[in-house]
């Protein structure tokens, strides 16, 4: 096995993958546009920096055989190589791109047509696909579903570089209805009996504002109507059907119909902008990136 430290070419491994697939050093190399002897000369240094005998080959016959150890590590790299080195391709070489971007749905419609606008002044032809995820980002992007994410939680992979947007508070709003007649501003303790509405299981906003709310409260706070995205969390709000937690930038502070209390003892969310790290030097993410900082710099603290 190789050692942690060990630092293997990707192209060794597309060289053994080939080998392994064509079943000989003849078809991989004309496959590559390179010399037999190349071929076998990075199979061999694959075999030093992994530890093991990978490939068999007879003198005399022009096919191969894997080693126990050979078989393991083909059947480990499967398909997932092929789609890497075609997405690298791709998007490396092709000027009509596609970029595979997941970001929560509000942070989408709010910043996004901005963002667009900046990125389209360099980046004319380059295609941008929209997923509108939360919670199943780290996946996505883990999988090969996804070339950027933006995302509130730090996942600590690897495999995914991520880099420090910004910051957002939170604030709590409700039906101004509700104060219809009270003078002074209610404090968080007049929440506790009324219904909450917050988001799915998992998402960074509720976990914080169940925390924040139970110690206030002494209790969970009650909730009876769960929503994925800031966007629908407030037209509920607006409709009279509770209070909820929402980012700051989410609320109007000149809305007749909705009141805000912001949350200033909350922890702020960060925001990330995530990427796998293989792409970390490629041009049109980089512009995505400064992008999206200069534009959510504006409505971040």
């Amino acid at each position: 096995m190789p050692s942690s430290s060990a630092k293997i070419d990707i192209s060794l491994l597309q060289t053994f993958h080939l080998v392994a697939r064509t079943g000989s050093f003849s078809s991989a190399a004309r496959e590559l546009s390179i010399s037999y002897q190349s071929v076998a000369n990075q199979v061999r240094r694959l075999e030093q920096r992994y530890g093991a005998k990978l490939v068999l080959a007879e003198k005399g016959s022009r096919s191969i055989s894997l080693s126990p150890q050979g078989k393991a590590l083909h059947h480990s790299l499967g398909v997932e190589l092929d789609n890497i080195l075609a997405r690298i391709s791709v998007i490396m070489h092709d000027v009509h791109s596609v970029l595979r971007v997941g970001i929560p749905q509000a942070l989408l419609i709010h910043f996004f047509p901005e963002i667009l606008k900046k990125f389209r002044l360099s980046m004319p032809d380059i295609e941008l696909s929209f997923y509108e995820r939360d919670t199943i980002l780290e996946d996505m992007i883990l999988e090969g579903s996804l070339d950027v994410c933006i995302s509130e939680r730090f996942f600590g992979e690897a495999s995914i570089t991520q880099h420090l947007l910004g910051e957002y508070s939170l604030s709590l709003i409700y039906p101004r209805e509700w104060v219809t007649g009270i003078e002074v501003l209610p404090d968080i303790s007049f929440f506790s009996s009324k219904p909450f509405i917050t988001y799915e299981p998992g998402q960074t906003i509720r976990s914080r504002a169940i925390d924040f709310l139970g110690g206030h409260f002494d209790e969970e706070p009650t909730s009876n109507t769960t929503a994925s995205g800031s966007i629908t969390i407030t037209k509920l709000v607006e409709a009279g059907l509770g209070y909820a937690v929402v980012p700051d930038w989410c609320a109007n502070d000149e809305s007749q119909f909705v009141g805000k209390i912001i949350l200033n003892e909350l922890e702020p969310v960060k925001v990330y902008f995530g990427n796998t790290t293989f792409l970390e030097k490629n041009e049109y993410i980089i512009l995505l990136r400064e992008a999206c900082k200069l534009v959510m710099k504006k409505n971040f603290i």
